[in-house]
């Protein structure tokens, strides 16, 4: 299991930007034959924005209320 990062940004969106490119970089750490592809990072400079999209794989349950919870669960080594 990857260990958790340290952020340095000072915003929410800042945090999120930084914890996609650490999650690529993890993934990239992984032999190319093994290698998810989980994380997506887009920037475009035209729009100046950057779009980031997360698949994780994840256990479902229902809880005592009824409600459905998703728990990711770790895929990075």
């Amino acid at each position: 299991m990857v260990n958790s990062v340290q952020t340095t940004a000072t915003t929410l969106e800042g945090q999120l930007w930084e914890v996609a490119v650490r999650a690529q970089v993890a993934e990239l750490a992984i032999a190319p034959e093994d290698r998810p592809n989980n994380v997506t990072t887009t920037i475009d400079t035209e729009n100046q924005t950057v779009a980031v999209t997360f698949t994780a794989p994840a256990t479902f349950s229902v809880n005592a209320s009824g409600a459905l919870v998703a728990s990711p669960t770790p895929y990075l080594p």
